[in-house]
């Protein structure tokens, strides 16, 4: 008899300790990918998406073992839902980007690990067109399974509280981005994401709006913003007038899905 794939705090963490230990192992596999010259364009996907096929495959091998049966929604949210959550989104990402600008970008660890993260943007850009496929299109597709299609689902069928399994999954998902700007963000974008996922059940709603945060976000870094850095060290804090309006956004539409939610289940 086949059972539901469930997960608990514990299981969850040592998932993304293998994952992390993959990516280590990762360094090794890119310098092999050098070693017999093949081109800069593909090394970067190919390095990506390696650690992830890796891990679901044992996952998938662990779920057929123990004849585990886990249950990932495809479906298509109505229309509306669509302009509620990524209108909602806007304001999400205008919210992190006040918050994460307050980190600072200077200092002997920070400022190195700063100017770590401008380097590597400033190389990858030279190959855009892997870069932003692989930014774009893989990365939402591999992390959204995982953290939400995996982890969050498999905490709320484990009947963990759904706050606080979106909290814990988006702080795993931060946590895997190994730098403290994109661990804010991934801790609100993440929780925005989750808290989508738990009202629809679908992970193509989770992708589409990944994808949506990684293009905006991209095509600001690379072609809008004027700085001569990519990653500017001029950051300007959004007003408050546009926090406030982003938070009020973000709180009525969540109200809203909230109640389409209920009037669903009942």
């Amino acid at each position: 008899m086949k059972s539901y794939f469930k997960i608990n705090y514990i299981e969850s963490i040592l998932i993304i300790i293998g994952f992390i230990a993959l990516n280590f192992f990762n360094v090794v596999l890119k310098k092999l990918l050098i070693f017999i010259n093949l081109p800069d364009s593909i090394i970067f996907s190919i390095s990506y998406v390696i650690p992830f096929i890796l891990l679901f495959t044992f996952i998938s091998y662990q779920f057929q073992k123990k004849n585990i049966v886990i249950d990932i929604s495809m479906k298509l949210s109505p229309w509306y839902i669509y302009i509620t959550i990524f209108f909602m989104m806007l304001c999400i990402m205008t919210i992190n980007e006040s918050i994460s600008s307050l980190i600072p970008i200077e200092g002997h660890i920070l400022g190195k690990m700063y100017k770590e993260i401008d380097n590597f943007l400033r190389e990858e850009i030279k190959n855009p067109i892997p870069f932003f496929s692989t930014t774009v299109l893989l990365a939402p597709i591999c992390e959204e399974f995982l953290f939400r299609g995996i982890i969050l689902n498999g905490m709320l069928k484990n009947k963990i509280h759904p706050i606080k399994a979106i909290l814990f999954s988006s702080f795993l998902f931060g946590l895997t981005h190994m730098n403290p700007w994109q661990f804010i963000g991934g801790i609100f974008v993440g929780s925005f994401i989750g808290f989508v996922y738990f009202i629809t059940s679908s992970i193509i709603d989770c992708i589409l709006l990944h994808m949506f945060n990684n293009a905006i976000a991209l095509f600001t870094t690379f072609f809008i913003m004027k700085e001569e850095q990519i990653f500017s060290q001029k950051r300007e804090v959004n007003s408050w007038g546009t926090l406030i309006i982003s938070f009020f956004i973000v709180t009525i539409g969540s109200i809203f899905l909230l109640k389409k939610k209920n009037k669903n289940n009942h």
